[in-house]
């Protein structure tokens, strides 16, 4: 297992811990927001294609670094009842998305339900 791909399931498991105390489990159905970034145009356009392909619910938004950079960052959100087995399948599987698509995976995240 590569290390970019161990952090995230690091975080995902210390993330899935703070998810449990709040009252989230198997049973819960909860939207989990993963975070993409391009830093060119044409990279963003083809990871906006596999989601459409996937036809995953997704947003765009363009920002500015500096006074000359440019960059887009992705959200996709999947709403569904998680495990922690499954939270890591679909960060593995999002880290070959974007690695395929030459973006960055930033991470994910989720808000906890009332």
């Amino acid at each position: 297992m590569d290390n970019e791909l161990q952090e995230h399931l690091e975080r995902n498991e210390q993330m899935w811990k703070i998810w449990e105390e709040r009252g989230v489990n198997s049973e819960t159905e909860l939207t989990v927001n993963f975070h993409f970034y391009a830093a060119k145009k044409d990279r963003m356009q083809l990871l906006v294609d596999e989601l459409k392909a996937e036809e995953m619910v997704f947003r765009v938004k363009e920002t500015r670094t500096l006074l000359f950079f440019k960059g887009w960052q992705i959200e996709t959100d999947i709403t569904q009842k998680w495990s922690l087995p499954l939270l890591q399948a679909k960060m593995g599987w999002m880290l070959v998305l974007a690695r395929q698509t030459d973006v960055s995976l930033e991470g994910c995240g989720a808000v906890m339900p009332k």
